[in-house]
């Protein structure tokens, strides 16, 4: 009987392997942490082979603890990071193994010099979406300009997990969400435009075929069987975004629903039947047949995380971190923090930082602990007021990501937003929607609807508190003076940053 899922979730901060039933269940789980790698300010990448790596680590793991599962494996679902540059020579070997994120910046001047010389609107309506560093055409035209011999070598532009699904099995395709921010598809036609590939100097063959991400592209070849332990013969389904996954996975398709998302960054997103045409709104299509009106947050958990490295050493859990937060009241007694730690995707300065204010003598750990919880929410608030002006105002939004599992979190959200904020009972919300996608492909389940209708359920709501919203309403106009004021001394920052002195220049003597 084939009626178990094996998932994959291709993150930023680690790859995880599920093995899910057909209602949700997650028998076994397994997980392989990294870091992103920083060069320098503004850049930040990754090795797809640290990507293959952990792929077969988790799945062998999952194979050693659960083999008597394994012939009940129906399909192979995967989901990655978005916009992850992979590129692939004719022999489908690495042109280089590194491969620029999406929260990497090093385009912006291919972006500014576009924006400078073409009409927005134009490409708005036609690419569904601002320009911006994040999208690869943007990065391939960085990779042209700065490392021609690697750019002559490119056969194939592949994202995270769309590289996975080629090891797994041998070909190279993408799903529409993937290829919706690539910067290079026709929102109407969903093919990669004519018009995007003169503009960028791609040949069409230089891009993955797109499927809609519950389409079988392939099966588990040999080769894959023998390093991953998966069953060959196994069919792969194109997958989709681990935006659109964890959306799926947490109910989140439909028209008018709206979700927040914290996995790394924070995802605000609205669903529509259409793109939100907006230079403030990004655009996703979901693994359904339906769009996602998204804002961004560069640094939402990967703050908290950012803030367990710094302040803590790592020493302390994440639980331990917020269990210190709850000590403190709203507002962390005056403290606040803008989390700008890797700049921001659509902004009239992208390189923004991030920052405490407000730091007194009495402050300590659990205080800015606290002060990061609700900046990521008052950081949110801004890009929640940009959908607001260009969608329809939700009830309430389904939370989904690492960020979902804390309720003092939630909480705060609720509060500032002033929305309610719904927990799903099943917090893995990505696996959930991975899950779904290789269901439908196989027909375990007959729709994405029945999919969500059998895996998804609400289990509690954290409604606003009064008091406290006024009170970030407060803090929130603070927030805002500081942003705007910060703005000007961005570039000179970047001055003074690219400043080096020799190892032992500031070494006494």
């Amino acid at each position: 009987m084939k009626d178990l899922l094996l998932t994959l979730d291709i993150g930023t901060g680690s790859t995880r392997a599920g093995l899910v039933t057909n209602t949700g269940e997650i028998l076994g789980f397994a997980q392989r942490e990294y870091e992103q790698i920083m060069p320098q300010a503004g850049w930040s990448e990754q090795p797809p082979s640290l990507w293959w790596q952990s792929v077969c680590q988790c799945t062998q793991e999952l194979y050693a603890r659960y083999a008597e599962y394994w012939p009940r494996i129906a399909a192979v679902g995967a989901c990655g990071q978005m916009h992850g540059t992979v590129l692939l020579d004719a022999d489908g070997e690495l042109v280089v193994d590194r491969a620029m994120l999406w929260n990497d910046k090093r385009a912006q001047p291919q972006v500014a010099r576009f924006s400078h010389q073409q009409p927005p609107q134009p490409w708005l309506e036609l690419l569904n979406n601002p320009p911006t560093a994040a999208w690869p055409a943007f990065k391939l035209a960085w990779l042209r300009e700065h490392h021609p011999s690697q750019w002559e070598r490119i056969a194939t532009v592949l994202m995270p997990k769309d590289y996975v699904n080629f090891r797994l099995c041998g070909v190279r395709a993408t799903d529409y969400s993937e290829a919706s921010c690539y910067y290079l598809m026709d929102s109407a036609t969903l093919q990669w435009s004519p018009e995007a590939l003169r503009q960028f100097g791609l040949r069409a063959d230089q891009l993955p075929a797109i499927h809609l991400s519950s389409e079988v592209i392939g099966h588990i070849t040999p080769a894959a069987a023998r390093v991953t332990g998966l069953p060959p013969g196994v069919p792969v389904v194109a997958g989709t975004a681990d935006m659109a996954a964890t959306l799926l996975g947490s109910g989140v398709y439909q028209a008018g629903i709206a979700s927040d998302s914290t996995g790394t960054s924070t995802l605000l997103t609205v669903v529509s039947e259409h793109p939100l045409l907006s230079a403030s709104v990004n655009n996703l299509h979901l693994a359904n047949s339906a769009w996602g009106g998204f804002t961004l947050l560069d640094a939402g958990g990967d703050a908290m995380r950012w803030a367990r490295s710094a302040l803590s050493a790592g020493q302390l859990s994440h639980q331990q971190m917020l269990d210190m937060a709850a000590e403190v009241p709203p507002g962390a007694e005056g403290l606040l923090f803008l989390p700008y730690l890797t700049g921001e995707r659509l902004a009239e300065h992208t390189n923004s930082r991030a920052q405490f204010f407000g730091l007194q003598r009495k402050h300590r750990q659990p205080h800015l602990y606290r002060a990061v919880l609700e900046g990521v929410a008052l950081a949110s608030l801004r890009n929640l007021q940009q959908l607001r002006r260009h969608a329809q105002e939700p009830e309430a939004m389904i939370a989904s990501g690492g960020g979902a599992r804390s309720p003092l979190w939630l909480q705060i959200k609720a509060s500032v937003y002033n929305l309610p904020l719904l927990q799903t009972r099943n917090q893995e919300n990505g696996t959930t929607g991975c899950a779904i996608v290789a269901g439908v492909g196989v027909g375990l389940f007959s729709s994405f609807a029945q999919g969500v209708s059998r895996t998804v359920s609400i289990e509690r709501e954290f409604t606003p508190d009064p008091r406290q919203h006024e009170h970030y309403l407060r803090c929130f106009e603070l927030f805002e003076q500081l942003y705007r004021q910060a703005q000007p001394l961005y570039e000179q920052l970047d001055v003074i940053s690219s400043f080096s002195f020799s190892p032992d220049e500031g070494t006494p003597q």
